[in-house]
């Protein structure tokens, strides 16, 4: 395999570099810088004056008119010096350059007679209005990285605006499905195709400038419906320097009864270690940057350690209740079992629960009182003693949303010429976690662990062939690891058998383990091509070719006792079982591994008029997805076929094809004593079909008018197409279902078309003042072919049973209206606000919904209604005080409630889907620090407070009620009066994942020079 991608690769990149001698692109890495040089006296236009970024190879010389433009510039902020003969030299500082985007610097040289060397130094302002931007695009650069109350790239995206996290922490771009966002990182795409998400985390001290882009994108940006995560990551130069990071914290909540356990304080809870180190290992000729980050945290849910794996829970009937009511009452009025005319029936009992019942078998009660407990008693104890050691856990309590990580990236460039680079970058990260699953509250050793491993390889090779015109060539692979299983080792004699998850009503898993192994990986090529040509002052034209090869596999098994462990006796027999692991596809077990592969190819214009900016491209978008479907969907199973002409071959009793039987067995549709079985070859050739290619072709336009020196007003319009995740496309690839009647299991369908969304937007920037801006954006996004499960069910040949499959059936229709102030820093402080109002509608909210409903014996929606991130009212808002060594900054986060589905009653037996809110939610963040001056750099003690009022939001609620902390559920429980032997019905109803996160502080301290 990987002969075959070398070859391939070497041929292709031969080809490509043939091509590109007449085509012109640029991935979206660099920005650029133009503007007009005139006579400080005149107002004449200079010809010839050069401009040069300092401590690069950049600049440019002034053409006949005096205008000059800059390109490949990356993102960042630089000194710009303009000189000519017979004028004074002028520096110009704090130019900030974004990518893809332009920045304007006119100059105004002053004559001079004497050439004395020195220059004149003023200092840039950021635009407060950026002139060419054709759609909503946010800006976040490193010092804002550094500065912000934040410690993840993700929460940096979530502060923008028409973005809606979820209640499962899912990010949505202006009302999208999750997936639908494209990652990219310098100029690279690397999005997991397999679920729409990042292939690595980037560490944020990593990022030179992030780049969220909402609108409608550039044709250079495919595989993506809402919107672009751009990232371009710092890198060395000739001055040696670095940065080391320590802190820790925990949480501090006064809401200790949600949060089981989390009122003992551990500063070392949460650890973070990180450092950076850049510069020179030879001058002017090759650079390299590297970091590296270690983070750790216990999370802040938290179960009790009340039992281990192997406890079980049983019924012992061999007690006197009278005894027992006598010599332990709590006990028996916590364990005791009735039946429905509350006669007592007999105790529950968990090994080492009761020192009183533990007792009897040492001999210690009096014998008064063992009279009473009746010899079976004692036969039920030891074997369950036996075969349950260490029943009874220790009462720690035990984190359950833990997560542990380490990061590291090392980039190395090399300048061969001044006009030919090669640069190398890789990332990594490996993420050890686990998602909180309440069911093992009291037994939190037996849930699964989760383990991912990310891996990214750029290359590229950027050669200037002018001032006006370069090119790039770029090779990645990248891989990204998922594995959840509690054991590693599939035969690890620590799991135990499935009876023992078996839970009793409002009560948690006593025992047991998670049976899940499930392990996936996709790996992914790509050979990309841009090049670059600032062809006239005015146009730029942009075009480029993608190839993508890719490697998707899947293991997915639920671990089975062996065949004579299928059925025990949870008193007689030992719970830790021999599994076992099948080979041949069924409903327990399910592998593949695809090769599918796609293509690429754009070409864009951007024209910059004196009044008006266009942005206009095409993108062409292939794709193989290199799977199979059914042909007939009413047998689907290959393993075991229902039709009877796919199970034996009807010769006759002869057994020989196309000869007449005396007995006429031959064609009588049963299956007769001497008739051959079809073999699963024979099916092979007739039961499947290859799945199709797919392309689409997707016009990309905008438009932007300055309006006044301060005011612009932007235009765009779009086609976006994007694949299906990969794991919709080969969801169960051997179509096995399960038996019974009704619904029985879902497949994937590798035939999907591409998803498609068309999306416009127009919008207004207006400068108010010389340090504010206002913004005004209205936007649409009309969704269609998204992937959903027909409402009709595929029904089995005999009709018994129906099944799903995937399709292009979901569509939805959003709307929105954003509103931004932004105050630029001046006298000490700087702030924004933002404010989006957003109605996100569609027929389902997740491929699985119209199944789900179908299997819950309900109706689809037919119909648009409110999805699940549909948060119509959303604020965003910042302020940052800067004073000398100190500073501190804010972050404000308000949303009103998402939707919810309730509950039909007795008055109302249906009701639509989402049609109710739960509460808004709210959210302050803080970071303070004070600087000091130490040795050869700086020392920066900060303090940073996510949740700072400890704000207790519902982000999940009871369907009944709409709350998270009230249910008429409890109510009825406790008119049935059930036992509460493992927990309270209190406990049971209080669920902390209901709620968000409460207050965390951090404290550390940053040494950089």
């Amino acid at each position: 395999m990987e002969k075959r991608y070398t070859l391939f690769f070497s041929s292709l990149l031969s080809v490509l570099i043939i091509l590109l001698s007449a085509s012109d692109s640029i991935a979206g890495t660099t920005g650029k810088i133009r503007g007009k040089i005139i006579d400080g006296t005149t107002g004449e236009p200079l010809i010839g004056a050069n401009i040069i970024l300092e401590n690069t190879y950049i600049g440019a010389a002034s053409n006949l008119k005096g205008e000059y433009t800059i390109i490949n510039v990356p993102p960042g902020i630089y000194t710009i010096r303009a000189t000519m003969m017979g004028y004074r030299s002028l520096k110009i500082q704090n130019v900030r350059v974004s990518v893809d985007l332009t920045t304007t610097i006119n100059i105004s040289l002053e004559p001079t007679v004497v050439e004395t060397g020195e220059s004149v130094t003023i200092v840039a302002k950021r635009e407060m209005v950026v002139k060419d931007l054709t759609a909503s695009t946010a800006v976040v650069d490193a010092g804002a990285m550094r500065s912000l109350p934040i410690s993840e790239v993700s929460e940096a995206i979530q502060l923008q605006a028409g973005i809606v996290r979820d209640a499962g922490g899912g990010l949505h771009v202006r009302g999208g499905r999750s997936g639908e966002v494209s990652y990219w990182i310098d100029g690279v795409p690397v999005t997991d195709v397999y679920d729409g998400s990042s292939v690595v985390e980037v560490n944020k001290d990593m990022v030179q400038e992030l780049q969220v882009v909402s609108g409608a994108f550039n044709a250079e940006y495919g595989q993506a419906m809402s919107g672009i995560v751009n990232i371009t990551t710092k890198q060395g130069n000739n001055d040696f320097g670095g940065s080391f990071t320590s802190y820790m914290g925990d949480h501090l909540t006064n809401h200790e009864s949600v949060f089981m356990g989390i009122d003992d304080i551990n500063p070392f809870a949460l650890k973070n270690i990180e450092a950076s180190i850049h510069g020179p290992i030879v001058k002017d000729k090759v650079f390299f940057y590297v970091n590296a980050r270690s983070y750790s945290t216990d999370g802040w849910l938290y179960g009790k350690r009340s039992y281990n794996p192997g406890s079980a829970t049983i019924a012992l009937q061999g007690i006197n209740g009278n005894w027992l009511e006598e010599n332990a009452p709590d006990y028996f009025a916590a364990s005791k079992i009735t039946d429905p005319d509350n006669n007592l029936r007999g105790f529950q009992y968990i090994l080492g629960t009761n020192k009183l019942i533990d007792s009897l078998v040492t001999w210690q009660m009096l014998p008064d009182s063992k009279r009473s407990i009746p010899d079976s008693f004692y036969t039920y104890y030891n074997l369950l003693r036996n075969n349950h050691a260490n029943g009874k856990g220790d009462g720690a309590y035990v984190p359950m949303n833990w997560n542990k990580k380490f990061y590291t990236q090392a980039k190395l460039i090399y300048k061969i010429t001044p006009s030919l680079q090669l640069t190398y970058n890789f990332i990594y990260d490996n993420v050890q976690y686990n998602d909180y699953e309440r069911d093992f509250l009291l037994n939190p050793d037996g849930a699964t662990n989760k383990y991912r491993l990310g891996a990214t390889h750029i290359m590229q090779l950027t050669h200037t062939i002018s001032k006006r015109t370069f090119y790039k060539i770029a090779f990645s692979h990248y891989t990204k690891g998922f594995k959840r299983y509690l054991y590693e080792d599939m035969h690890d004699q620590r799991y135990v058998h499935p009876d023992l998850s078996l839970q009793q009503a409002y009560s948690f898993k006593t025992g047991g383990t998670s049976n899940i192994h499930f392990e996936r990986e996709t790996a992914t090529s790509v050979l990309k091509s841009d090049l670059t040509s600032q062809i006239t002052h005015t146009h730029q034209i942009k075009a480029g070719m993608e190839y993508r090869e890719y490697r998707v596999s899947q293991e997915d098994i639920s671990l089975r006792p062996s065949v004579n462990q299928s059925q025990i006796n949870l008193i007689f027999d030992n719970p830790f079982i021999q599994t076992r692991v099948m080979q041949d596809s069924t409903i327990y077990t399910s592998r593949y591994t695809h090769y599918p592969k796609a293509l690429s190819a754009y070409i864009q214009d951007k024209m910059e008029f004196k009044y008006m900016i266009v942005n206009i491209g095409v993108r062409f978008d292939y794709f193989s997805p290199d799977g199979v479907v059914l042909n007939d969907e009413s047998d689907p199973t290959i393993t075991n076929p229902i039709r009877a002409e796919n199970r034996y071959h009807d010769w006759g009793s002869d057994g020989i094809p196309n000869t007449h039987d005396a007995d006429g067995t031959e064609g009588n549709g049963i299956w007769d004593a001497g008739e051959p079985a079809v073999t699963i070859e024979e099916r092979e050739q007739y039961w499947y079909r290859k799945a199709t290619s797919k392309f689409q072709v997707s016009p990309r336009i905008g438009f932007s008018f300055p309006i006044t020196e301060g005011g612009v007003i932007h235009f765009s319009y779009g086609h976006f197409f994007q694949i299906p995740r990969f794991e919709l496309l080969y969801q169960n690839p051997d179509f096995e279902l399960g038996s019974g009647t009704g619904n029985v299991g879902i497949i994937g369908n590798a035939d999907l078309e591409p998803e498609q969304t068309i999306s416009g937007e127009i919008g207004l920037q207006q400068m108010l003042s010389e340090d504010i801006s206002l913004s005004l954006t209205g936007y649409f996004r009309d969704v269609r072919n998204l992937t959903g499960t027909r409402a009709q069910e595929i029904v089995l040949f005999g009709g018994a049973a129906k099944y799903s499959k995937f399709i292009n059936s979901d569509f939805g229709f959003i709307r929105g209206i954003v509103v931004a102030l932004d105050k630029r820093f001046s006298n000490n402080f700087s702030a924004s606000i933002d404010y989006t109002m957003q109605i996100a509608k569609g027929t389902n909210s997740d491929p699985d919904q119209a199944r789900n409903a179908l299997a819950g014996g309900t109706l689809p929606e037919v119909q648009l209604t409110p999805l699940n991130w549909d948060q119509k009212h959303t604020v965003n808002a910042s302020f940052s005080y800067r004073h000398k060594d100190w500073g501190f900054s804010l972050l404000g986060q308000w949303g009103s409630g998402l939707p919810y589905t309730p509950r039909a009653s007795t008055d109302i037996s249906t009701l639509l889907t989402n049609s109710q809110r739960k509460p808004g939610t709210y959210n302050v963040d803080l970071r303070a620090y004070r600087d000091f001056k130490v040795g050869p750099g700086k020392l920066t003690l900060f303090m940073k407070v996510f949740n700072l009022f400890d704000t207790l939001n519902e982000i999940n609620v009871y369907n009944d009620t709409g709350r998270a902390g009230f249910t008429t559920d409890e109510l009825r429980a406790l008119s049935t009066n059930p036992p509460e032997f493992i927990n309270s019905l209190n406990q049971w109803f209080t669920n902390a994942s209901f709620y968000s996160q409460p207050r965390r502080v951090e404290i550390g301290f940053t040494y950089s020079f």
